[in-house]
Formats: structure tokens, sequence, C-alpha cells
């Protein structure tokens, strides 16, 4: 508790600092909004951890943060990067609910990563414009020219060391320039989403200073970008709020590991569920109040009446270890952590295939009020995410805003204005991509109507507007 309350005492001294810094540009430049650069942990690029963004938030006019993904790693695909850059893009956008601004990023490589690669041909616009898709309305660069010396003389720059306006890197900034310019119109332009997801700081930090379960798997953020990836997969938007804001309007709301949580939240789950929305939380949620006092007596009531279950245990697997969770007639590999549910109200539509407790509910479905919850006991292998959150999707008759067949490596993301659709299809693969629309387009840069099938090159990336 005492270790929560030192990071929140480090947030609001540093947004005190902020708001110190700023009082002469108030007066001085008052038509002029003020932000400052959110980031994000670039080892694993998740959410940035030292500050609570979600209260910082209040304080700024926009939201501003500094992109530095490590493509084409040893470690993950550009499309499992992709999925991880769109988290971070919507919880930033969804923190005011408002276009954000890339603030810094690179046009090649960087300097500080463990191994500093360039970026391949067509990646400089395809994650650039990635950025935009999903809510960003500018495309900034740190840095303007490479330094001689010191500890950033070989990040990359938009004027390199040799001065040229002829090279690759200079090009391809050139390039997104001209794409910005064709597309001025989407700027201001937001994205409706039917799906919130909930992401919390605090929670974070909570989790960061438990002595239980595990300290290598618990990996709340990444779980978070896991059950994120199969919306990303079938082009539905996603609101990623904090614990503070409403989610009343939206069809579904998932809420992964959700370890602390305030009895205010749980009213509010309670509410939401009762009045006719549909919510998922997994394994690790409602263990302890906003003081890191764990809950006593058990599972809290409240959770137990909206989700029908109670749970009595939570094991803990070596790196080694693995179960099973059969779902709808298939087995799924489970590793890491399985939940002990006692069933009340609830229905079971998972069980275990091992161990002592065999054939026990792992996952469970609960009808309260007019709504429905679900509670995911196990942390499932990801094809267990993609047959869980197909149906529910099929259910809640969730439709992405433009509708188009294609693989799993390409991504279309959409932004609405008042009277306009702006669709980006973009190929996160080295492959040629086949791609083909339920209505026609026109093509934003080249103004051309658009057949209903397109291909991609390798890291291709277009932009369209709905007729």
């Amino acid at each position: 508790g005492l270790t929560l309350d030192w990071q929140r005492f480090v947030t609001d001294q540093t947004i005190d600092f902020y708001k110190e810094e700023i009082t002469p540009l108030r007066e001085l430049t008052p038509h002029i909004p003020i932000t400052t650069n959110f980031m994000a942990d670039t080892a694993d690029l998740i959410p940035f951890q030292a500050l609570d963004y979600s209260k910082f938030a209040e304080h700024v006019d926009l939201i501003s943060w500094d992109a530095y993904p490590a493509w084409h790693s040893d470690t993950q695909t550009d499309k499992e990067l992709a999925v991880k850059v769109g988290f971070i893009d919507d919880l930033y956008r969804s923190l005011k609910q408002q276009p954000f601004y890339i603030m810094e990023s690179t046009p090649s490589l960087v300097n500080w990563h463990d191994v500093n690669k360039a970026k391949r041909p067509g990646m400089h616009l395809l994650s650039s414009l990635q950025h935009v898709a999903h809510g960003s309305d500018s495309v900034m660069y740190f840095q303007w020219r490479k330094s001689r010396g010191a500890s950033e003389k070989f990040h990359g720059a938009v004027v390199d060391h040799d001065n040229s306006t002829e090279n690759r890197v200079f090009k391809d900034v050139q390039e997104v320039g001209a794409y910005l310019n064709k597309l001025e119109e989407v700027v201001g332009t937001n994205r409706d989403a039917e799906v919130a997801f909930i992401y919390d700081w605090e929670n974070q930090w909570a989790l960061q200073t438990i002595q239980g379960y595990s300290s290598e798997s618990l990996r709340y953020p990444q779980t978070a970008q896991e059950h994120y990836r199969r919306f990303w997969e079938r082009d539905i938007p996603v609101d990623v709020l904090n614990v503070n804001q409403d989610f009343t309007d939206y069809k579904l709301v998932v809420i992964p590991m959700l370890y602390m949580m305030k009895a205010t939240f749980m009213e509010k789950v309670e509410a939401y569920v009762k009045a006719g929305g549909t919510v998922v939380m997994t394994y690790i949620s409602g263990v302890v109040n906003e003081n890191d006092l764990v809950y006593e007596g058990g599972w809290h009531e409240k959770l137990e009446n909206v989700f029908g279950l109670t749970v009595t245990e939570t094991d803990t697997y070596y790196p080694s270890d693995e179960n099973s969770l059969n779902f709808q007639g298939k087995d799924y590999v489970v590793k890491d952590y399985a939940t002990l549910l006692e069933q009340k109200t609830g229905e079971v539509i998972g069980t275990y295939g091992a161990d002592f407790y065999q054939g026990t509910p792992a996952v469970m479905k609960n009808t309260y009020g007019d709504g429905n919850s679900y509670y995911i006991g196990a942390r499932a292998e990801s094809a267990f995410q993609n047959d869980f959150y197909d149906q529910l999707i099929q259910e809640l008759a969730i439709i992405p805003p433009f509708e188009a067949n294609h693989s799993e490596n390409v991504s279309v993301q959409v932004r609405k204005g008042p009277d306009s659709a702006y669709i980006f299809v973009m190929n996160f693969g080295t492959d040629e991509e086949t791609i083909t629309f339920e209505d026609e387009v026109i093509d934003l840069i080249t103004g051309e109507k658009v057949a209903r099938k397109i291909t991609l090159n390798g890291y291709g990336v277009r932009v369209f507007k709905k007729i």
C-alpha cells in the first residue's frame, strides 16, 4: 500500500511540475494547445508504467506520444508488433476520446534498441499511417538532423550525416509528407467503437509489487494486448478505457486481469450488466481494493452475483507445466494460471482437462438482469481467444465499420467524419496480399474509383474513402 501511494505521489508531483511549467504559456499564448510527450515501454511495447497517464490526461489539451516500435525483430512478427502499437494508439486516443498526436517517431532506425535495425522499404509509410488510422492527426520526428557527436549521433533523422535529399530515408520521409497532404480531410475525425477494454495503470503497479503468483508470468499489459488482438484481426474498433471512464454505451466490455478493483468499479460493472451489457473478465481480477488489501470473506459478493460463481483458488504453473481447457468440443492449451471456480447461478461453458480439478469449471457464463457476464479462469493459447471472441462477436452482432476479406497480416481500420468514412488498408506481412471489399471505394490519394478486389505488396498501405 505504501509503494502504491509513493507511485501515486510521483505522478501527482510530475503533474504539479508540468502545471508550473505551463503557467506562463497559458498567459502568453492562451490560444495554443499545450501537451507533453507520453511514451511506451519499448522493450516489449507496452504502455509506459512509471506515471499514471489517465491522471495526466486531464491536464493536457491533447494527447501525444513517442512511438519507437522495434520493427523486423527476431522475437515477434511485424504483425504481432502492429497489434501492440494499435493497442497503445487506442489507449492514448481513448484517454480524451479525441485524436492524438505522434510527437516523435524515427524515419528509420534508433540508436538505443538492443539491435538497431533499419526500417525495410515501405515500413516507414506503413507504420506512420497505422498511427493515423488509429486516430493520430500528426506524424512528427525525432530528430531533424543527426548530430556529430554524443549519444544520439546514430539515432535516425530526416537529414543524415551526408546532408543528402537523395538517400532512401529522406525519400521515405518525403513520401509520408506527400500522403499526409492528401489526407488533410481526415484530420479531426475519430473512431466509433462498440467494444471497450479496461486498462489501469495503478493495477499494473499493484501487480509489480505483489509477492504471489509468479513474478515472471503476470504480464498484465501483455495479457490485455493478447485479448485485444482478435478484435484487431477482425477490424473491429476498440476503445481502451481507464477505470474512471464511462462504458455504459458499449456492446461489450473486456476486463483482463484487474487484480486491484475498487468497490465503486464493481458497482459500475454490476449496473452495466444489469442494464443489458455484456462483460468478459479474466483470472486474477477483483482480488484487492485500492490500498492493495484483499477483500476478506472470499471473492467479493458483488462479483459473485454478477458472474454467478465464486473464486476458490488460483493455481500458478511452472513454465514447463500445462493443462487443457475444453470449450465447444475443442481442447486448448493452458499455461501460467488456472483459477478454480465454484458454480453458483452461472453456466459452465468450459472445463479443465487435467489435474485434481479435471472436469471443473474453467469458463463460465451468467445471465444477470438483462445482460450477460463471462469469466475466463485460465490463461489459454491464442486459438482459444480466437474462438471465444469470434462466437461472442457473432452473438452480439458486432460488425466492422468496413467489411473486407483478408488474411490476419492485413489490418483494415476506419476513421469516421460527419459525412465520410476513411479506410486504411495495411499489410504487415512481407508477401503480397489480396483484399476484397463489400463496397466500392475511392482511393483518397489518386481520387480514382477502386474495384472491390485489390492487391497489396509486402508492407503496402492504401487509404480509401467510402462512396
